[in-house]
């Protein structure tokens, strides 16, 4: 009887000590972001493959783009998600949209599709109007001016007003991504890796490492990030390499909401890191 009594006890002990094991295992599951814990806040879920986030700070909104097909084709829509509203709503109007970028200042988001670009002024919600066609749309920038990659020639382009745009033939070569940063240094992307173009000069400064990358943003300090596959990288300028800030598994997406966290997007979820005191 004794012993049954004390191998209760045991297996209670046991229980209880991996029920707390279990417990903080839990509340201390964070991702390492500049070597500090940051717990990850999921705020959607069940969408598919979010890409290209662009995040008014000033309405608390984050715009991608999202594959509506199936998970072996691309068939992709503009969507949004509001501040504690975990359900995307879709933007209906824009053919295939692909790619997105604000203007925080004048309170404009843009959306690029297979024909062209479009503009909504945020302040007056679904007042969608066509800017620009012609143009199969890849990627968008904005910084100033509006700038947008083409899809398949990826020559890049300033939009000028009026449906009227240039290229930009200081961006010679065929590129990914394109970003301009608070230094008003020019970062390209293309199929041999990552390049710096230095405020005032024309040449090319490759970084050494990551050769492939999903997106580049800025931060709200003006400071270029760059996703791989499984990393959030920042640039080191004084020795053009890469300096890895954080692991984060298959991302896919990019932003900083209007405290400058990171929010991102892996295949199925948009998430927010937020620092988490974690011992």
């Amino acid at each position: 009887m004794k012993l049954v009594i004390i191998l209760s006890a045991i297996i209670i002990v046991l229980v209880k000590y991996n029920e707390t094991k279990q417990a903080s295992k839990t509340k201390c599951e964070t991702i390492l972001v500049n070597g500090k814990n940051h717990k990850r806040v999921v705020m959607s879920n069940g969408i598919n493959r979010p890409y290209q986030l662009s995040v008014s700070k000033r309405n608390h909104t984050i715009y991608f783009s999202y594959n509506t097909g199936f998970d072996n084709t691309s068939t992709f829509e503009i969507g949004y998600i509001k501040k504690e509203h975990r359900v995307a709503i879709p933007i209906s109007g824009v053919k295939n949209g692909f790619a997105t970028a604000i203007d925080e200042k004048n309170n404009i988001v843009y959306f690029g599709g297979s024909d062209g670009i479009y503009m909504d002024d945020i302040s007056k919600s679904g007042n969608i109007t066509h800017l620009i066609n012609n143009h199969n749309i890849w990627d968008l920038f904005y910084k100033d001016d509006l700038y947008f990659i083409t899809y398949p020639s990826r020559k890049l382009y300033k939009y000028l007003g009026e449906n009227k745009s240039e290229i930009q033939k200081s961006i010679y070569e065929k590129i990914y991504q394109f970003a301009i940063d608070g230094d008003e240094d020019t970062f390209i992307t293309n199929k041999t890796g990552l390049y710096i173009i230095k405020n005032g000069t024309n040449d090319r400064i490759l970084y050494e490492g990551a050769k492939v990358f999903r997106t580049i943003e800025i931060n709200n300090k003006g400071v270029a990030h760059f996703c791989g596959q499984n990393e959030i990288f920042v640039a080191n300028k004084h020795k053009h390499t890469l300096h890895k800030i954080a692991d984060v598994k298959d991302i896919f997406g990019l932003g900083f909401d209007h405290e400058d966290n990171i929010i991102y997007s892996n295949p199925h979820e948009i998430v927010k890191l937020l620092p988490e005191n974690c011992k």
